[in-house]
């Protein structure tokens, strides 16, 4: 994954070319345009974009929850 840069807004591995840095009070941090593009429009679509990427997370959140969990049932089935 040379070619994905981590993005600190949305929390998602992007392409470098959709990538740019920005200087946050903790050094610069990678963002991926669509997070610099809604940070940039007005409150009630900023706020959708959050609550948008929220459940985005939520649901990653679940999934990996759900492969930890799956994978312990199966340790315990093993003798």
């Amino acid at each position: 994954m040379p070619d994905m840069l981590f993005c600190h807004c949305c929390r998602l591995h992007h392409p470098r070319e959709q990538m740019s840095r920005h200087l946050t009070r903790h050094g610069y941090r990678w963002r991926c345009r669509r997070s610099i593009e809604a940070a940039q429009g007005s409150i009630a679509e900023r706020d959708a974009f959050g609550r948008q990427q929220t459940q985005i997370n939520v649901d990653l959140a679940r999934q990996k929850a759900k492969r930890q969990f799956l994978s312990m049932q199966e340790r315990r089935l093993l003798p």
